[in-house]
């Protein structure tokens, strides 16, 4: 298990995004394999999101640990921002604290994954899959 940190959020039918912090193993091809291989579904990806941060991604929301529901932290911690946007723009900036960023959003029509690897200092959400690839 690696320190490395990551964000993963979910834009919401009302378009405002959630989101929380994976602190460990959040590579890309560690946690972006995860995502992209397991959760497909939009009210799968949400019931995750709703979590709040997490110490490790499973496979499943009901392997993944969570510190609120798993570790028994006081409080729920999930940010949330006002549109996809907003949320593009306060994570512009994150590469010296997380790995990659990552957004099941809205994308050509379908919700898919994005994310902003900071490891290729390119600052632009790209889809997940071709980032795997």
């Amino acid at each position: 298990m690696t320190d490395t940190q990551s964000m993963i959020a979910v834009q919401e039918k009302d378009n405002t995004v959630s989101s929380l912090i994976l602190d460990h193993d959040g590579d890309l091809e560690t946690a972006g394999r995860i995502l992209e291989e397991n959760y497909q579904d939009y009210e799968q990806v949400l019931a995750l999101v709703n979590l709040g941060d997490l110490k490790r991604l499973g496979k499943t929301v009901e392997e993944s640990r969570a510190y609120y529901r798993d570790e028994h932290e006081d409080q729920l911690v999930l940010e949330n921002y006002a549109d996809t946007e907003v949320f593009d723009r306060a994570t512009e900036e994150q590469g010296d604290y997380l790995a990659c960023c990552f957004l099941y959003c809205k994308y050509e029509g379908d919700f898919q994954w994005l994310v902003r690897d900071f490891s290729t200092g390119d600052k632009r959400f790209k889809p997940l899959k071709e980032a795997l690839a």
